[in-house]
């Protein structure tokens, strides 16, 4: 099958960049099952197994889609063309018209708050992700640490009150500055006693090193997560999940791979709770449920279903 996959953003990603990482990955895996891949994305983007055009403008991504492509799955941009499309929501935007046919969201919970029905969970290559050698006892936070919803505030509430260290990632601390919720909530000074350790942006090495190494990922987010890749890619690390139940969590985090909680005191048992659970079977059960491939598998299946003329409900 020609199938042109379209995303705004550079590829490969560099730092953070979700919706791009799920899209150089899904390239890889259709070139692998022997698709024809042509990605179009932000000029100085490259792929080393399919033919990346680029594009900065929605003018130029119409323009740059190949005359024989069979679909164009739009993971943004989602403009009008004379192919066959999917359209691939990542956000969270459930008041924006949808005037294009073909949706889908990457969690049930993710298509259900914009009215829809149709969903592919996100993949991830298993192979990139390794156990640690040793757990620390040190929770981790790996978020826009600015973004009120993923909410930084709470988790520096709960290292103070539970007595753990905890190691942030996301951006610099100044950062805390920035936006007036998270300004207000006092969190910048909150956060400058010892037990909280800065990071800034994490990729590749430094970051599969924080997630592997950490006794639990701390994700006690405040919004309705679309997916929650971080939490997997912890979970691939061996490391349990400890997180509120909003949006697709309750649909990520399953018995073997974390604890639920709402108020402080089901904090207290969720953490005591994680000393139960294996890091190996942490592992297994988030590459069972989240390889690329079983994503690959999901969209050639919506591939099939609109190049056989059904409108996706």
């Amino acid at each position: 099958m020609r199938i042109t996959l379209v995303v705004r953003g550079a590829i490969p990603c560099k730092g953070y960049g979700g919706t791009q990482r799920q899209v150089e990955w899904l390239a890889s895996e259709l070139a692998r099952l022997g698709h024809r891949v042509v990605l179009i994305a932000d000029p100085g983007s490259s792929h080393p197994l399919c033919e990346v055009r680029q594009a900065s403008s929605a003018q130029q991504c119409r323009a740059a889609i190949p005359a024989d492509t069979d679909i164009v799955h739009f993971n943004s941009w989602f403009i009008e063309v004379p192919f066959p499309t999917l359209n691939t929501e990542h956000g969270y935007t459930p008041s924006e018209p949808r005037r294009q046919k073909n949706w889908s969201f990457v969690s049930a919970s993710h298509a259900r708050n914009h009215g829809r029905e149709t969903f592919v969970h996100n993949g991830f290559p298993i192979d990139a992700y390794r156990l640690a050698e040793t757990k620390t006892d040190r929770l981790m936070f790996l978020a826009g640490i600015a973004r009120a919803g993923k909410n930084l505030n709470r988790a520096v509430d709960l290292a103070r009150k539970f007595d753990f260290p905890l190691d942030i990632a996301g951006g610099s601390r100044w950062k805390l500055l920035t936006r007036s919720q998270v300004r207000n909530q006092g969190v910048f000074f909150k956060s400058l006693a010892g037990r909280y350790r800065f990071h800034g942006i994490v990729d590749g090495d430094e970051k599969l090193h924080l997630l592997g190494e950490a006794k639990a990922f701390l994700n006690p987010i405040a919004w309705e997560e679309p997916f929650g890749m971080a939490s997997v890619e912890a979970m691939l690390c061996g490391t349990p999940v400890l997180t509120t139940p909003r949006g697709a969590l309750p649909e990520i985090v399953d018995a073997d791979t974390g604890r639920f909680f709402d108020t402080d005191s089901e904090f207290g048992a969720a953490l005591a709770a994680i000393a139960d659970l294996s890091p190996q079977r942490c592992r297994d059960s988030a590459a069972e449920r989240f390889p690329i491939a079983r994503t690959a598998r999901g969209y050639l299946e919506l591939y099939a279903r609109i190049l056989d003329g059904e409108v996706l409900p």
